[in-house]
């Protein structure tokens, strides 16, 4: 750090603040077993635990999204009504599982990632208030995190708790009843229906459907922790920037240190921010992929449900469908958000008053006002631009696959 010591001085309250800012997501990243240490290496005992728990959180979305795979594939029996309905969490399993192995294979990305954080926050710019601004753009991160909990784990434990319960026992034409699952599946090996099986299913299944909401909870925290981040780098940018061309303090030897200032900044975020996409980019593909399907089979089962008259099952699907519908939103506001940001840094350089530079300096200024231009965005994938217009195009795109498949289910 010794190249930005011009700009930064230490944060007396460090230690503090990066917990603050890295408490939420660190909690889920440890239970799923992919929290990247910053300062050290895993020991031997580390590396077994952290293996075991991958290993144990796949086989639980896999125990999910397998069994009802094979029933919608291979059980000849039931209605098609019954199979359509299962479509939505067997996609929804295996996009959790996408995106788990997402984040699994870019932890390296994630640690450089937070590493970057933490530097930043451990030397913050010598400008007024950076740190308030830091402490409010993460404010807003830990926001989002909080409301993709409250509807995801609302939502989605509810799906795995009530929608089975509030069914009851189902008696067939062979004097049998079956008890419904959250997740109906084909088991192979055994009989999910006798004791203790269903039991050990139901329990089994409850911890996989929080394991992959916890996925799903995770990927958004990241993403509104590292774009929430840069926006706040950015705004100090623009700080640096007005008082780079401060008329009391335009000298020559003082421009030329707040000269590398700006532009060390301005390469390191975006710099942070190429990071940050290519980090994220697969498990938000996954998300905007599976949430599109899953909002169009949701709508499908809130139908099915209102006309065989389940009004308990009605609003569990409706807050399933909310929840799709208000993360899918954060995920694209928090990508309209950092494309707002460098659209309000481009407009400061052209607002500048650049001509109460020395004159061998003003040169200089052009090459902060093109890096300035160039468009910051987070995208999906490397082709799915994170905006609010993506989002209606989601919201498009999933109210026509449902009528499609009203059209062909009836």
């Amino acid at each position: 750090m010794e190249n930005l010591i011009l700009e930064k001085h230490p944060n007396e309250n460090y230690k503090q603040d990066i917990k603050y800012v890295i408490k939420q997501n660190h909690i889920l990243l440890r239970i799923l077993g992919i929290w990247p240490l910053l300062e050290r290496d895993l020991s031997v005992y580390e590396t077994i635990c952290k293996i075991l728990l991958i290993i144990i959180c796949c086989t639980l979305i896999c125990f999910e999204g397998i069994p009802s795979m094979l029933y919608c594939l291979l059980v000849p029996e039931g209605e098609p009504g019954s199979k359509l309905k299962m479509i939505a969490p067997t996609v929804y399993s295996f996009t959790a599982l996408a995106k788990y192995g997402a984040l699994i294979v870019y932890e390296n990305e994630i640690r450089s990632c937070l590493r970057h954080i933490k530097d930043d926050w451990r030397f913050v710019a010598i400008v007024s208030n950076a740190r308030d601004i830091m402490l409010e753009k993460t404010k807003v991160a830990r926001s989002m995190f909080t409301i993709c909990c409250v509807f995801l784990y609302c939502a989605g434990l509810s799906y795995q708790t009530i929608v089975p319960l509030s069914r009851g026992g189902i008696v067939t034409h062979d004097n049998v009843t079956i008890r419904p699952l959250a997740y109906a599946g084909y088991f192979v090996l055994f009989d999910e229906q006798r004791s203790p099986a269903y039991e050990i299913v139901f329990t089994l299944q409850f911890f996989g459907g929080f394991v992959m909401y916890s996925v799903t909870i995770v990927t958004y925290g990241l993403a509104a922790l590292f774009v929430m981040h840069a926006c706040a780098q950015m705004k100090i940018l623009m700080m640096l920037m007005e008082d780079l061309v401060d008329e009391r303090v335009c000298k020559e030897k003082t421009v030329d240190e707040k000269l590398i200032a700006v532009v060390e900044r301005q390469i390191r975020i975006r710099n942070f921010l190429c990071l940050a996409e290519d980090t994220l980019q697969k498990s938000s593909l996954f998300e905007i992929l599976g949430n599109t399907i899953m909002m169009c089979f949701v709508g499908y089962c809130i139908l099915m449900e209102w006309r065989d008259g389940n009004t308990a099952n009605v609003c569990t699907f409706l807050v399933a469908l909310a929840s799709d519908t208000v993360n899918i939103f954060l995920l694209c506001y928090i990508g309209e958000h950092i494309t707002a940001t460098a659209d309000e840094v481009a407009l400061k350089t052209n607002m500048l008053e650049w001509y109460r530079l020395p004159a061998r300096r003003t040169r200089y200024m052009v090459l902060i006002i093109i890096m300035s231009h160039i468009p910051s965005k987070i995208t999906a994938g490397k082709f799915i631009v994170l905006s609010l217009k993506t989002f209606g195009d989601v919201m498009k795109s999933a109210v026509v696959y449902f009528n499609i498949l009203r059209t062909v289910a009836d």
